[in-house]
């Protein structure tokens, strides 16, 4: 049986900062990017549930690390993941998705619809050197962006 009192470190894993609230409610943790906050089970579980649009814990932005360095699943905390989440992706992930050949590249993009993650892959995406097909697939995913001439303002 899992401990509620026991405490993990999350790490935040998104190139932003998370806003969390703990148990008693009465509390609110900024977690930033890179950067770690001590919670124990009970507030994991207590912010996985009061997620109402994207679960943090599901979706593997915000991750609890035991001891030895190993990322915990929620399922090891005794709780359940959405199955429905859209899982966060690395900067290490995205740059090698951006990589990849043309079809499996637009086959990866087309699943992602969340625009918090649209951004980390603009962020990511405007710092290599893309051919002008993909920055086209880009750019039809955010109509708002433009890597095109940001690219060009850049030189």
């Amino acid at each position: 049986m899992i401990n509620g009192d026991a405490r993990y470190r999350v790490y935040n894993r998104c190139g932003h900062s998370i806003g969390v609230y703990v148990n008693n409610g009465q509390q609110s943790l900024n977690i930033r990017p890179g950067s770690f906050a001590v919670l124990s089970v009970n507030d994991i579980l207590y912010i996985e549930s009061i997620c109402n649009r994207k679960k943090f814990f599901s979706a593997k932005m915000l991750v609890p690390v035991d001891e030895s360095g190993k990322d915990l699943r929620l399922e090891d905390l005794g709780g359940f993941s959405d199955e429905s989440a859209e899982v966060h992706h690395s900067a290490k992930e995205i740059e090698s998705n951006l990589k990849k050949p043309f079809n499996a590249f637009k086959s990866w993009i087309s699943k992602i619809e969340d625009p918090v993650e649209l951004h980390e892959i603009w962020e990511v995406g405007k710092k290599l050197d893309l051919p002008a097909s993909k920055l086209k697939i880009l750019n039809a995913k955010m109509p708002n962006r433009d890597l095109l001439e940001e690219e060009i303002s850049e030189e």
